[in-house]
């Protein structure tokens, strides 16, 4: 604050502090009153911002999104290592296949891939 902001300051608190102790006891008393009604009156909003509403709140919502996540979001099962788990024998033999590995990469490998892996369900779901 410069000088004249600080006499500006002064010169305003004097002339505020000067209408109160020219006011009647009865003017002051309602002020005051007044004044405490609306230091003690807080909005709905802040009443729910204190640590002992957040904290539980926080807790539940973080077991809620544990439990959904862990009910709805379970691991795919198309992919290749749930694949490769389930047809292992397949796997296998494409590992361990004397064949070049190119075909790998060849539209035709996967065709064949899908008929040898629905032939393999077919028993299983003949039964």
């Amino acid at each position: 604050m410069s000088i004249s902001d600080s006499e500006f300051e002064q010169e305003i608190r004097s002339t505020l502090e000067s209408g109160v102790t020219n006011l009647d006891a009865e003017t002051r008393s309602r002020l005051a009153a007044m004044r405490n009604r609306a230091l003690e009156h807080k909005p709905l909003w802040s009443r729910w911002l204190t640590i002992e509403h957040w904290i539980p709140l926080t807790a539940f919502a973080t077991i809620a999104v544990l439990a959904v996540s862990l009910v709805f979001f379970q691991p795919h099962q198309g992919s290749p290592e749930q694949i490769a788990l389930q047809d292992s024998d397949i796997a296998l033999e494409v590992l361990f296949s004397t064949d070049d590995h190119d075909d790998v990469g060849d539209p035709d490998f996967y065709v064949w891939l899908d008929m040898a892996m629905a032939e393999d369900e077919e028993p299983k779901n003949a039964g």
